[in-house]
């Protein structure tokens, strides 16, 4: 196999340099992501998810101790509404802490349990080896204590750095601090406007202001408080470096809007490296997941949520969409287009190199699809798969069954594993077909021959010919039939596409299809014939 390094490798290489003591120590190294729930999750989110599961994946592949952790974020305040919500519900609760707000389905504990669990539903299947947890209860609890001290002590110089590395200067009176209003409850709208660090374990004063931000209001209260134990929290950019130091983070990377001059990631690792004295982890930026050429947002409702491709993909499949590509390349995701298609037939390609079954297999392309396999406790079985193009076609035909005919393509019978991997493929492409495939994946058998069929002299005579041949076959099969479309395009000294597209037009009025020797021997042997000698005399 010819050898070639895919993106996880040289990320690996990297990890195992900078960590070597910890790892020789036999310390696990923490890798971490989140997502706020602040509606539901896109499937653009599950790109970091598996990008930070995979580095996981193949670190424990060399036997490199690890752990990665994902935050559900349940604390952040609602500063925006989802479209597919109650509005006029939910506006009410705008700056509150998202664990405050209600359910949107009855039954849930808070406004964002049921969409942490659509996500876990949905990322489950791949395999990947993820520990879930909440951000309010480690509030609570008193993780953060330290760092919101330190972040007190040290606001004049976080101030400093937000001048310094985005231009976006803080007030002179700016604490890096919200706390949630005791008498409305929320969050967005308090200011700390003092930090006493000599009162008790230290108190600081703080208002809701009530036009601080323009998406909620505050009450007007003003008052003093304990910090501490959850009963604030802090802004985005500083509390990305906290959760550094209160979970250990060795690695963690980031969508690359993160990534802009001045950006989150550059005032974080400021703030982590000079005022929570901890190192900035080993860096992942990684490209957007487009939909359909647009950055996909769950508040705009653009594009579909996690669940909802998770639905549509086989989780092998679904997991090496998010792989294929090294994290600097965007992904483009049209489910619409031939997104789908192309991605089984790019996995089935990757598997032929696995399995050494390509003249010259490739390692770069057999990596991405042993990584995607679910199951990482067994290595992955060379299992005989129908092409996405053929089977899209066997769904649609009601005359067909779907293992009669993969057994003819492949050769021999199925074994138990093909015939289950073969209808689990079946009730995903029926899916897409159903729902979201475009006009060209539509098959249609046509009953006569389209009367604008437009054929050259001597296409005439090797369709006529063609059809006395295939009509006389005492052995109607795809090999068969493929054998006379060849020597009729031989004798007649045509060209592929003088041959294949008028045999497309004539059975399904398109310009192409599946395999067409065994696509034609999917229909009756007379029919086959009739068409092609009328077909010829146009």
């Amino acid at each position: 196999m010819i050898k070639a390094m895919f993106w996880t490798e040289e990320f690996t290489e990297q990890i195992k340099e900078r960590f070597h003591k910890k790892i020789a120590e036999g310390s696990p190294l923490i890798i971490r992501d989140e997502k706020t729930l602040s509606g539901r999750v896109h499937v653009g989110s599950l790109r970091g998810i598996v990008l930070h599961g995979l580095i996981s994946q193949v670190l424990t592949e060399n036997k490199v101790a690890n752990q990665f952790l994902f935050e559900l974020n349940d604390n952040d305040p609602m500063d925006g509404l989802p479209i597919n919500i109650d509005q006029e519900k939910f506006a009410p609760h705008m700056g509150k802490p998202l664990f405050a707000v209600p359910p949107v389905n009855e039954g849930d504990e808070n406004f964002t349990t049921g969409f942490g669990e659509e996500l876990k539903v949905a990322v489950a299947p791949m395999g990947l080896p993820i520990e879930w947890y909440h951000l309010r209860p480690l509030y609570v609890a008193g993780k953060f204590n330290e760092v919101i001290r330190e972040a007190l002590d040290g606001a004049a110089r976080i101030r400093e750095i937000y001048q310094e590395v985005s231009g976006g200067g803080k007030p002179d009176d700016w604490f890096p601090l919200n706390v949630i209003c005791p008498i409305c409850g929320k969050i967005g709208t308090t200011k700390v406007t003092a930090w006493d660090p000599s009162q008790g374990s230290g108190q600081v004063t703080y208002e809701c202001k009530k036009n601080y931000v323009k998406w909620a209001e505050g009450c007007g209260h003003q008052g003093t408080m304990s910090p501490f134990d959850g009963n604030a929290t802090l802004p985005w950019k500083p509390e990305w470096a906290a959760k550094w130091k209160v979970m250990g983070v060795d690695i963690e990377g980031g969508g690359k809007d993160h990534y802009a001059a001045g950006g989150s990631r550059e005032v974080a690792a400021k703030i982590s490296t000079e005022v929570f004295n901890y190192p900035t982890p080993f860096d992942i930026s990684y490209e957007f997941f487009n939909f359909q050429g647009k950055k996909m947002s769950a508040s705009k409702g653009l594009g579909a949520s996690a669940k909802e491709v998770s639905d549509l993909l086989p989780p092998k499949i679904l997991k090496f969409l998010m792989i294929r590509k090294e994290p600097r390349q965007p992904i483009d995701f049209d489910p619409e287009g031939k997104t789908f298609p192309n991605l089984f037939d790019e996995y089935d390609r990757c598997a032929e190199h696995f399995f050494n079954r390509h003249a010259e297999p490739f390692e770069g392309y057999a990596r991405p699809f042993a990584l995607a396999q679910t199951d990482l406790s067994k290595e992955p079985e060379d299992l005989w798969e129908m092409r996405f193009q053929a089977l899209s076609f066997v769904v649609q035909m009601p005359h067909l069954d779907v293992e009669v005919e993969a057994a003819k393509l492949k050769g021999s019978a199925l074994t138990d594993a093909e015939k289950s991997a073969l209808h689990e493929r079946a009730s995903y492409v029926k899916k897409w077909i159903d729902a979201l495939a475009p006009a060209e994946y539509k098959f249609v058998i046509q009953d006569s021959v389209p009367a604008d069929l437009e054929l050259s002299d001597n296409q005439k005579e090797a369709l006529h010919a063609l059809g006395k041949r295939l009509g006389d076959l005492k052995e109607w099969s795809g090999e068969t039939v493929h054998d006379k479309i060849h020597r009729t395009k031989e004798e007649f000294e045509l060209t592929p596409k003088e041959i294949f597209q008028p045999l497309y037009r004539i059975f399904m009025n398109r310009k192409s299809g599946p395999q067409v020797g065994w696509f034609l021997s999917t229909l009756a042997q007379e029919k086959v014939s009739s068409m092609l000698i009328n077909a010829s005399s146009l």
